[in-house]
C-alpha cells in the first residue's frame, strides 16, 4: 500500500496554486496594459500621420487618422507576432542542438 501525501505537501501545493492565480491576474493586468499602450501610441502616431498627409492625400483627416492608427497598430502587432516565432524558433533550435550533443 503506498501512502498518499502528506498533509504539509498538500498545503505547499495549495499556496503553489494561490501564488500562481495571483501571478497570472498580475501577468492580465500587465497584458492589458501593454496592449492599451500600443493602442495609444498608435493613436498618437496616426494622428501625426494624417496630420501630415492633410493636404496630400484625397481623404479627411479623420479617415486618414483611423487608417493610419490601424495600419501602426497591426503593423507592430505583426513586428512582434514575428520577433516572438523567431524567437521560438531560435531556441527550439538551441535545445535541439543541445540534445544531440548530449546524445552523441
Amino acid at each position: 500500500m503506498t501512502p498518499g501525501p502528506e498533509p504539509g505537501d498538500r498545503e505547499a501545493a495549495a499556496r503553489a496554486r494561490i501564488v500562481t492565480r495571483r501571478a497570472i491576474k498580475r501577468l492580465d493586468l500587465l497584458e492589458l496594459f501593454i496592449i492599451s499602450g500600443g493602442v495609444g501610441l498608435s493613436m498618437v502616431g496616426g494622428v501625426v500621420l494624417a496630420w501630415a498627409l492633410n493636404g496630400i492625400t484625397p481623404w479627411d483627416f479623420r479617415s486618414t487618422w483611423i487608417g493610419a492608427s490601424l495600419f501602426l497598430f497591426v503593423l507592430s502587432g505583426s513586428l512582434a507576432i514575428a520577433k516572438i516565432r523567431n524567437d521560438a524558433r531560435v531556441d527550439a533550435e538551441l535545445i535541439a542542438a543541445k540534445r544531440n550533443d548530449d546524445d552523441g
